[in-house]
Protein backbone atom coordinates (compact mmCIF):
# COMPACT_ATOMS: atom_id res chain seq x y z
CA UNK A 1 0.00 0.00 0.00
CA UNK A 2 1.41 3.37 -0.92
CA UNK A 3 1.62 6.24 1.54
CA UNK A 4 -1.15 8.10 -0.26
CA UNK A 5 -3.38 5.00 -0.25
CA UNK A 6 -2.69 4.60 3.47
CA UNK A 7 -3.68 8.22 4.09
CA UNK A 8 -6.86 7.68 2.09
CA UNK A 9 -7.87 4.64 4.16
CA UNK A 10 -7.23 6.60 7.36
CA UNK A 11 -9.52 9.36 6.11
CA UNK A 12 -12.31 6.86 5.46
CA UNK A 13 -12.50 6.15 9.20
CA UNK A 14 -11.71 9.30 11.18
CA UNK A 15 -11.30 7.17 14.32
CA UNK A 16 -8.25 5.51 12.80
CA UNK A 17 -6.51 8.77 12.05
CA UNK A 18 -7.38 10.19 15.49
CA UNK A 19 -6.10 7.07 17.24
CA UNK A 20 -2.88 7.08 15.26
CA UNK A 21 -2.22 10.74 16.05
CA UNK A 22 -2.96 10.19 19.73
CA UNK A 23 -0.68 7.15 20.02
CA UNK A 24 2.18 8.68 18.06
CA UNK A 25 1.87 11.97 19.93
CA UNK A 26 2.01 10.40 23.38
CA UNK A 27 5.07 11.17 25.45
CA UNK A 28 6.21 8.67 28.06
CA UNK A 29 4.61 5.51 29.39
CA UNK A 30 1.87 7.19 31.41
CA UNK A 31 0.69 9.18 28.39
CA UNK A 32 0.89 6.12 26.12
CA UNK A 33 -1.25 4.12 28.56
CA UNK A 34 -3.75 6.99 28.79
CA UNK A 35 -3.88 7.09 24.97
CA UNK A 36 -4.67 3.35 24.91
CA UNK A 37 -7.40 3.84 27.53
CA UNK A 38 -8.95 6.72 25.59
CA UNK A 39 -8.98 4.76 22.33
CA UNK A 40 -10.41 1.60 23.87
CA UNK A 41 -13.09 3.34 25.94
CA UNK A 42 -14.11 6.10 23.54
CA UNK A 43 -13.63 4.47 20.14
CA UNK A 44 -14.07 0.75 20.81
CA UNK A 45 -16.65 0.74 23.60
CA UNK A 46 -14.92 -1.03 26.48
CA UNK A 47 -14.26 0.21 29.99
CA UNK A 48 -12.68 -2.95 31.41
CA UNK A 49 -9.15 -3.28 30.08
CA UNK A 50 -6.03 -5.21 31.05
CA UNK A 51 -2.59 -5.04 29.50
CA UNK A 52 -0.60 -8.20 30.21
CA UNK A 53 3.09 -8.69 29.47
CA UNK A 54 4.12 -12.03 28.04
CA UNK A 55 7.84 -11.96 28.81
CA UNK A 56 8.71 -15.25 30.52
CA UNK A 57 10.77 -13.44 33.16
CA UNK A 58 8.13 -10.84 33.95
CA UNK A 59 4.67 -11.86 32.74
CA UNK A 60 1.37 -10.76 34.18
CA UNK A 61 -0.81 -7.71 34.52
CA UNK A 62 1.18 -4.61 33.57
CA UNK A 63 -1.63 -2.04 33.66
CA UNK A 64 -5.42 -2.04 33.94
CA UNK A 65 -8.46 0.17 33.88
CA UNK A 66 -11.86 -0.74 35.33
CA UNK A 67 -10.97 -4.27 36.48
CA UNK A 68 -9.96 -5.88 39.74
CA UNK A 69 -6.21 -6.47 39.35
CA UNK A 70 -6.30 -9.29 41.90
CA UNK A 71 -8.88 -11.16 39.85
CA UNK A 72 -6.89 -10.78 36.62
CA UNK A 73 -3.23 -11.10 37.60
CA UNK A 74 -2.24 -13.23 34.59
CA UNK A 75 -3.55 -14.45 31.25
CA UNK A 76 -4.28 -17.87 32.79
CA UNK A 77 -7.93 -18.76 32.44
CA UNK A 78 -8.48 -17.12 29.07
CA UNK A 79 -9.31 -19.29 26.05
CA UNK A 80 -6.09 -21.14 25.24
CA UNK A 81 -6.64 -21.53 21.48
CA UNK A 82 -7.39 -17.83 21.13
CA UNK A 83 -4.30 -16.94 23.15
CA UNK A 84 -2.10 -19.02 20.83
CA UNK A 85 -3.35 -16.99 17.85
CA UNK A 86 -2.77 -13.75 19.73
CA UNK A 87 0.79 -14.78 20.57
CA UNK A 88 1.32 -15.31 16.83
CA UNK A 89 0.21 -11.71 16.20
CA UNK A 90 -3.50 -12.12 15.38
CA UNK A 91 -6.33 -10.24 17.04
CA UNK A 92 -8.97 -12.53 18.54
CA UNK A 93 -12.62 -11.71 19.23
CA UNK A 94 -14.48 -14.11 21.52
CA UNK A 95 -18.13 -14.32 20.53
CA UNK A 96 -21.18 -15.14 22.60
CA UNK A 97 -24.68 -16.03 21.44
CA UNK A 98 -26.27 -13.23 23.44
CA UNK A 99 -26.61 -10.59 20.73
CA UNK A 100 -29.77 -8.94 19.51
CA UNK A 101 -31.82 -11.25 17.31
CA UNK A 102 -32.13 -14.96 17.70
CA UNK A 103 -28.98 -16.06 15.83
CA UNK A 104 -26.78 -13.02 16.34
CA UNK A 105 -23.52 -13.29 18.22
CA UNK A 106 -22.14 -10.33 20.06
CA UNK A 107 -18.48 -9.79 20.89
CA UNK A 108 -17.63 -10.85 24.42
CA UNK A 109 -13.92 -10.15 24.77
CA UNK A 110 -11.26 -8.86 22.44
CA UNK A 111 -7.59 -9.83 22.63
CA UNK A 112 -5.04 -7.62 20.88
CA UNK A 113 -1.37 -8.56 20.52
CA UNK A 114 0.87 -5.63 21.37
CA UNK A 115 3.94 -5.89 19.22
CA UNK A 116 7.42 -4.45 19.39
CA UNK A 117 10.14 -5.16 16.86
CA UNK A 118 7.96 -7.81 15.20
CA UNK A 119 7.27 -9.81 18.39
CA UNK A 120 4.22 -10.01 20.63
CA UNK A 121 5.38 -8.51 23.93
CA UNK A 122 2.02 -7.95 25.59
CA UNK A 123 -1.69 -8.66 25.18
CA UNK A 124 -4.36 -6.00 25.53
CA UNK A 125 -7.56 -7.64 26.76
CA UNK A 126 -10.88 -5.86 26.46
CA UNK A 127 -12.76 -7.80 29.10
CA UNK A 128 -16.31 -6.56 28.84
CA UNK A 129 -17.65 -4.52 25.97
CA UNK A 130 -20.37 -1.98 26.65
CA UNK A 131 -23.94 -3.30 26.15
CA UNK A 132 -24.48 -1.03 23.14
CA UNK A 133 -21.44 -2.59 21.40
CA UNK A 134 -23.37 -5.31 19.58
CA UNK A 135 -20.84 -5.96 16.83
CA UNK A 136 -17.10 -5.80 16.23
CA UNK A 137 -16.87 -4.83 12.57
CA UNK A 138 -14.04 -4.40 10.08
CA UNK A 139 -13.47 -0.76 11.12
CA UNK A 140 -13.06 -1.93 14.74
CA UNK A 141 -10.63 -4.64 13.62
CA UNK A 142 -8.60 -2.00 11.75
CA UNK A 143 -8.50 0.07 14.92
CA UNK A 144 -7.26 -2.83 17.07
CA UNK A 145 -4.65 -3.65 14.41
CA UNK A 146 -3.44 -0.07 14.73
CA UNK A 147 -3.24 -0.56 18.51
CA UNK A 148 -1.33 -3.79 17.94
CA UNK A 149 1.22 -2.04 15.74
CA UNK A 150 1.52 1.30 17.56
CA UNK A 151 0.92 0.71 21.27
CA UNK A 152 4.09 -1.28 21.88
CA UNK A 153 6.28 1.51 20.60
CA UNK A 154 7.56 3.37 23.58
CA UNK A 155 6.09 0.96 26.12
CA UNK A 156 8.17 -2.15 25.47
CA UNK A 157 10.96 -1.16 23.10
CA UNK A 158 12.83 1.17 25.42
CA UNK A 159 11.50 4.21 23.54
CA UNK A 160 9.54 5.74 26.40
CA UNK A 161 10.89 7.31 29.49
CA UNK A 162 9.93 5.73 32.78
CA UNK A 163 7.47 8.35 34.01
CA UNK A 164 4.53 6.00 34.23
Amino acid sequence: MTASASRMSNREDPRLEAAQKRLRGSVGRADKLEAIREIVTNLLGCEEIGLFTVDRANSGLYWSFGIDPKQHETLDGFEESGMRRVMQGECHVEQTGEGPGHHAKRPRRVFVPIRSNGCTVAVLVMLKLLPQKVDFDEADINLVKLLSDEAGRGLFDGGANSNG
